[in-house]
């Protein structure tokens, strides 16, 4: 049982760090007429020629594209937009992202002040999780594989004792 318990403890760490190391980030955003779309893995890490497909919200593509060797990609806005825009990029199995456009932005000037908390929500987006949150969602998973082996035991000694 221990045995079996540890192999799930260890599968789980191990899938949990390949997920965040190969987590789409895509950030859009508006300025001077065009909509700019930068994917990357990470910090550093861009992703290269990656499929952007931009949608409405009901699945009606509006325009595709390709991200180029620094993971960015930039095209008009759509004459007349009536509705947010969905960015989805594929960067291969497994591996897609989304982010969402709104009417407003599509329509409206952007300001330097907007332009400059979309480029500090992008650096947000892009931060490496530290050392402290890694080390406690390990804990939390030996945690859980603890309770889990009490409870299995606990159940067994009553089915021994009856």
């Amino acid at each position: 049982m221990k045995k079996i318990i540890t192999l799930m403890v260890l599968g789980l760490i191990i899938s949990t760090s390949t997920a965040l190391a190969h987590k789409v980030i895509v950030f859009a955003w508006v300025e001077q007429g065009r909509i700019h779309v930068e994917g990357s893995f990470g910090p550093n890490r861009p992703a290269k020629n990656c499929e952007i497909q931009v949608k409405s919200p009901k699945g009606i593509l509006v325009h595709r594209g390709t991200t180029d060797a620094q993971g960015m990609y930039s095209f008009e806005i759509p004459d007349h937009p009536d509705s947010d825009l969905i960015v989805e990029m594929n960067a291969g199995p497994g591996h897609s992202g989304k982010w969402t456009i709104s009417e407003n932005e599509l329509v409206a000037q952007p300001t330097p002040d907007n332009l400059e908390r979309k480029m500090a929500e992008k650096k947000s987006l892009e931060k490496s999780p530290s050392l402290t949150r890694i080390l406690s969602g390990i804990g939390i998973i030996f945690g859980l594989a603890f309770v889990a082996a009490r409870v299995k035991k606990r159940v067994k000694k009553r089915k021994n004792n009856a």
